[in-house]
């Protein structure tokens, strides 16, 4: 059998006892760590860039853990197609692509919205204001 064979087999064989504790537990700690960064993000208001990324992270952890579940349990009842190996591949990119669009919003746009927003208060001090009444 060769490499592809092993990921692509439409009926692939049961787990093992060992891979199916391990892949449950880490479904479950993506759910409940993803649980966790939605509850941060709306407990912190102070910084809004900040909660927009945690409220990201909360979103891949809890739709990656979902979706691992489902897989998990299609890889358990032995549901051939969907239970497929090939699609823990795709889960698994899926995740990485997010995860890099997460990393790249928090260590790039946040760093420019930041400059742009002190940028616009400096040039909004000499722009008139309404008067109060």
């Amino acid at each position: 059998m060769t490499h592809l064979d092993f990921w692509t087999n439409l009926q692939p064989a049961a787990l093992s006892t060992v891979f199916e504790r391990g892949f449950f537990f880490l479904f479950a700690l993506l759910i409940i760590f993803g649980s966790l960064s939605r509850i941060l993000s709306r407990s912190r208001k102070d910084d809004y860039l900040l909660v927009k990324a945690y409220r990201y992270l909360g979103q891949l952890l809890l739709t990656m853990g979902v979706l691992g579940m489902l897989w998990f349990f299609f890889s358990f009842e032995e549901i051939y197609f969907f239970g497929a190996r090939f699609w823990f591949l795709v889960w698994l990119l899926v995740s990485l692509a997010w995860l890099g669009w997460i990393i790249r919003y928090v260590k790039v746009t946040v760093p420019r919205m930041r400059q742009m927003g002190a940028a616009k208060k400096d040039s909004n001090k000499y722009l008139p204001k309404k008067k109060g009444r």
